[in-house]
């Protein structure tokens, strides 16, 4: 199996159990370098001989290569040659806030490591620039150079104390580094791979086997960076939006009276927008888990079952639904209610899987969920 595909696919699996980082780039640019053709992508490339500092052209492009450059060496090589450009003549550019602005260790070693000595050469020249730090934080690699993201964050935290994007960013590094165990347990690799054989860069593999005590510490830690956001978010907005974080941290730190009281107010908040549904049924997951821990096994059944009517959002029918209540609740010979979870969550994730989910279930069996024991 090619090996930066296999770590690719991990990498890529694994930042689903965190959130990414939040871009500052105007959405339309984004949007508009998702739906470009390859003849409009030229138009842009001529724009740029033209125009070197045309930074919408080369957001555009970096957005259209991103993807591609994981099968086309032709676009890796368009997006880290915008890329780095960036780096090196634009380092305050909003697209390098964002994860497409980023080069996959995995997939092109050399361009991270250029890119990387670029980063740190702008920091070494700008210790004091905070739009600066944030951007290289995107860039540096969680996978490869964790310590290096943990303080590059730090610093900009320090340079930037009052504004509530770096601890929370730094909540859910640490959020991220306590699910792991999680993400092992559920984690789907193809026939014949075994995580500890594999020859992954810098840890991951180990990060796929963390030590309770650690993710224990990592999940306080994590609690910690979002109570600190959250003291220091400037609207009702943002505050709300940082309820699921809180909520889940507080779940994996077990201080269990603050995960309820954070998931209870996610499910009182207002919803706002399409993507709620994913916030509505992770609290109702957590609240379902928490009423299995006082043995309350109705309370968990009746959160699993509104977990599933959520509307839907974009994560949910993509990844789809949160298996980790209903795994516990088939361990407990509940079988109707997790049958019928899988028929409300068919509605917005409409799955070959929950049929064969739900064959196994009738057969006796508990099903493998993978990936969504964690998402």
């Amino acid at each position: 199996m090619n090996r930066w595909l296999t770590a690719s696919s991990l990498a890529l699996a694994l930042l689903c159990v965190g959130t990414l980082p939040v871009s500052a780039h105007d959405y339309e640019d984004i949007m508009t370098g998702m739906r470009l053709t390859a003849e409009q992508a030229e138009a842009l490339e001529k724009r740029l001989d033209a125009d070197a500092h045309d930074m919408q052209a080369r957001s555009q492009l970096v957005v259209y290569h991103h993807t591609k450059s994981y099968f086309d060496h032709v676009s890796r090589e368009a997006h880290t040659r915008h890329v780095l450009w960036l780096i090196e003549n634009a380092p305050g550019a909003d697209i390098l806030a964002d994860p497409l602005a980023t080069i996959d260790p995995f997939n092109n070693a050399e361009g991270y490591l250029e890119g990387k000595r670029a980063w740190m050469n702008r920091l070494e020249e700008s210790p004091m620039n905070v739009t600066f730090h944030g951007n290289a934080a995107s860039f540096f690699s969680y996978f490869q150079d964790r310590e290096l993201v943990v303080e590059t964050l730090q610093t900009v935290q320090s340079l930037d104390p009052d504004n509530s994007k770096w601890p929370r960013r730094l909540g859910d590094l640490y959020l991220r580094d306590a699910s792991f165990g999680d993400f092992a347990e559920g984690l789907e690799l193809p026939d014949g791979v075994d995580v500890e054989g594999l020859d992954l860069p810098n840890g991951l593999a180990g990060l796929l086997n963390p030590k309770p005590l650690e993710a224990a510490a990592s999940a306080v830690m994590a609690l910690e960076q979002f109570q600190r956001a959250y003291e220091l978010a400037d609207s009702d907005i943002e505050r709300t939006s940082l309820l699921e974080e809180l909520a889940m941290a507080a779940f994996r730190a077990e201080h269990y009276d603050d995960a309820r009281a954070h998931a209870t107010s996610v499910l009182q908040s207002k919803p706002r927008r399409f993507s709620d549904g994913s916030r509505a049924h992770k609290a109702n997951i957590i609240l379902g888990r928490l009423a299995l821990i006082e043995d309350d096994v109705a309370l968990a059944s009746y959160h699993l079952l509104e977990a599933g009517k959520v509307e839907g959002s974009a994560p949910l029918g993509s990844f789809g639904p949160n298996m980790r209540l209903a795994a516990e609740l088939l361990e407990l010979g509940e079988k109707d209610v997790v049958l019928e979870y899988f028929e409300l969550c068919s509605k917005f994730w409409p799955s070959e899987k929950l049929a064969d989910w739900a064959a196994l279930v009738k057969a006796g069996r508990m099903p493998d969920f993978g990936g969504n024991l964690v998402y």
